[in-house]
C-alpha cells in the first residue's frame, strides 16, 4: 500500500497506512506529530488536507459532514475519522 501524504498546519507528513486503523492512530504509532485532542471527531483539531490516497480510504463519515462539510470537497478530512480500506 502506498504512503498517504497529509498536510496539517503547513507541514506535510507521510503516513504508512494500516487497513482498518485511523490515520490519527497510525500517525501516533509512527511518531508523526499530528495535532489532535478528542479523537472522536468533535474538536476538528486533527483536520488534515489529504494530498493523496483519497481512493484508498473510507468515504467521509457523518461526523465529518457535520464538522467540516464545506472543506470535504477541498480534500480535507479528520484524521481520527479517516480509515484506509485497502
Amino acid at each position: 500500500m502506498e504512503m498517504i501524504q497529509v498536510k496539517q498546519n503547513g507541514e506535510a507528513y507521510s503516513i504508512e497506512p494500516v487497513k482498518g486503523k485511523s490515520l490519527l492512530a497510525t500517525a501516533f504509532e509512527q511518531q508523526i506529530p499530528l495535532d489532535y485532542k478528542c479523537q472522536k471527531g468533535n474538536c476538528t483539531r486533527c483536520k488534515v488536507e489529504l494530498l493523496n490516497g483519497q481512493e484508498s480510504v473510507n468515504k467521509p463519515t457523518p461526523k465529518e459532514h457535520e464538522q467540516i462539510e464545506s472543506e470535504l470537497e477541498h480534500g480535507y478530512r479528520l484524521a481520527c475519522q479517516t480509515v484506509p480500506m485497502k
